[in-house]
């Protein structure tokens, strides 16, 4: 099932009104164009869609899952509303989106379904419980670090990786516990480190990207309080998703490391504007930093 059918099955049991104001939700939030766009338009990484599906097959039997299918549809579906109970949430706490009481009620219905499906797929509530207040906690502690380091206009690359990992660990968070729950503990913790170098180099690419907009709406952006050019990001990129590559492939996540590898020669082929071989030398520094962070 896809980000927007698992959207619209928990939109069909809400009241009409909810229903109604959901249909524009993702255009609320600023990531559509046209106010009935859809969640995938913003969604488009195959891996940010479904990770569950990437981490399910049993290496041991290649061409089986560890899960059932009605299992790993509750996995799906656990991940999906933890997407839009993130989103929600980042948009409100970057004041992206003015605060009105339809996205308040979204952000915890989607709470509240995402500890749903994650039970249904454990079988346990305990472990569905526990495992949404680690990835809760996680993003209550970056959107608290981030929003300091801007404030105070003063980031280092340590503290950039860090407030990363633990503002988007939530998106990890079904995935693992499919490993864990099928006796696969130590996959996971590789799952997880791959998962968070995957998700900071993404993050880098768009801090890069937003630079100029951030610059002129904020009067501050990501690079200018690294101190760095915004070219060295984009070039920290190929380290962090080389890495990410490894430990997939370590954790013997094979599906997971070919969509890594496409997307890892992308990556490598992406020249930014600025003085290359610096943007290549600091880049290096960044990633070396943010790993060492990461996996501290």
């Amino acid at each position: 099932m896809s980000m927007d059918a698992t959207f619209q099955e928990v939109l069909r049991r809400l009241p009409t009104p909810l229903q109604d104001y959901g249909q524009t939700l993702p255009h609320r939030l600023g990531i559509t164009q046209e106010p009935t766009g859809a969640w995938e338009e913003f969604w488009v990484l195959d891996i940010n869609r479904d990770l569950p599906g990437y981490v399910a097959e049993d290496p041991e039997h290649p061409g089986t899952r560890l899960v059932s299918d009605a299992t790993l549809a509750h996995y799906r579906a656990a991940h999906h509303c933890a997407a839009i109970h993130g989103l929600i949430a980042d948009r409100l706490v970057d004041c992206q989106v003015a605060p009105d009481m339809g996205l308040l009620l979204f952000r915890g219905i989607f709470l509240r379904q995402w500890e749903r499906e994650l039970t249904a797929a454990t079988g346990d509530r305990r472990v569905a419980r526990e495992a949404l207040a680690r990835a809760l906690t996680s993003l209550r502690r970056g959107t608290a670090l981030e929003l300091r380091t801007m404030a105070r206009r003063e980031l280092d690359p340590r503290t950039y990786a860090i407030q990363t990992r633990e503002k988007l660990r939530w998106g990890g968070t079904a995935a693992r516990c499919l490993l864990r729950q099928t006796g696969q503990a130590r996959r996971a913790e590789l799952l997880e480190r791959s998962y968070d170098l995957f998700c900071f180099a993404l993050q880098c690419m768009d801090d890069a990207l937003d630079c100029a907009e951030d610059e002129r709406t904020r009067g501050v952006s990501v690079p200018s309080v690294l101190g760095l050019p915004s070219g060295s990001l984009v070039r920290a990129m190929p380290a962090l998703l080389d890495s990410a590559i490894t430990l997939a492939r370590e954790a013997r996540l094979e599906r997971l490391a070919l969509w890594l590898g496409s997307f890892a020669r992308l990556a490598h082929g992406i020249r930014p504007e600025g003085d290359a071989d610096r943007n290549e030398e600091l880049g290096r520094r960044l990633a070396v930093v943010a790993e060492g962070a990461l996996w501290a």
